[in-house]
């Protein structure tokens, strides 16, 4: 129970990767804060959770939970969120900015021709939800002296993907990476610790029914990963608590990639 009193503001948290960093953040004993655009997001690729939704999963664990719904793509939905926030726990000690994703075609978007209104979404959902949430809470971790963020960015951020694919969300999750380690050089004095994970192949119910049903999908990817094996949502889970207890009290703007040695720098 490393993080019992400590209250924790989980954006995408209604399925998969989101998903997990809430229920590994209850068993530690925080009390969390479930964001989501759909709060029955996991229904859409079929996922199966143990109860109605993810915010009774989480109080299932014995800490208290709600579920907030906002796009953290616009600024005003994010200031309305953490005021929620603020009335009904107090402070925010734990950011974690998991929501994202690439707007239009997963393929289409290929460096030379992405659509200008994909690429300004894709920045929206990745680069400006990540500023505007870490914003939004900064000031009051200040105040109290302590806090943890935990950006995502992406193996795309990190590698260009085969024939340009992948180009807005890359650029919008490198800007993450960026960020990262401006914001861990201004908030390090005030006892705020800011890190990032870069997930690479992780098997998910939206993608286990997109790109990766594709055949021979699978058989390539598990080529190029070392174990063996796809990362699962827990895998990233794992890092994020790594993270955000006294395992980390001396790491903040580093980037830890999450890909089974699939990253080679």
């Amino acid at each position: 129970m490393k993080l019992k009193g400590k209250v924790a503001l989980v954006t995408g948290a209604a399925r998969e990767i989101g998903r997990a960093h809430a229920l590994r953040l209850a068993r530690l004993g925080a009390d969390v804060v479930i964001n989501d655009i759909n709060l029955e997001s996991f229904k859409e690729y079929g996922q199966e959770i143990t109860a109605p939704t993810v915010v009774e999963e989480v109080t299932a664990l014995g800490v208290r939970s709600t579920g907030i719904v906002a796009d953290v793509g616009k600024k005003e939905e994010v200031d309305k969120m953490v005021k929620q926030v603020l009335e009904g726990y107090g402070h925010v000690d734990i950011l974690i900015n998991n929501a994202g994703g690439i707007a239009g075609e997963t393929f289409a978007s290929f460096a030379s021709i992405a659509p200008e209104e994909d690429i300004r979404a894709t920045i929206d959902r990745n680069l400006m939800g990540t500023v505007f949430c870490c914003q939004a809470v900064a000031e009051q971790m200040k105040l109290r002296g302590w806090g943890r963020i935990v950006n995502t960015a992406s193996a795309a951020a990190i590698l260009a993907q085969p024939g340009g694919i992948y180009a807005p969300y890359g650029m919008a999750k490198a800007g993450v990476i960026s960020y990262t380690r401006s914001l861990a050089q201004e908030l390090g004095p005030f006892g705020i610790n800011v890190n990032c994970i870069a997930p690479y192949i992780v098997l998910t119910s939206r993608l286990a029914a997109g790109p990766y049903s594709m055949e021979g999908a699978r058989e390539y990817l598990l080529s190029q990963i070392p174990l063996g094996r796809l990362g699962e949502p827990e895998d990233v889970a794992k890092v994020m608590e790594f993270f955000v207890t006294d395992l980390s009290d001396y790491v903040t703007g580093q980037v830890l990639s999450v890909c089974g040695g699939g990253i080679k720098f």
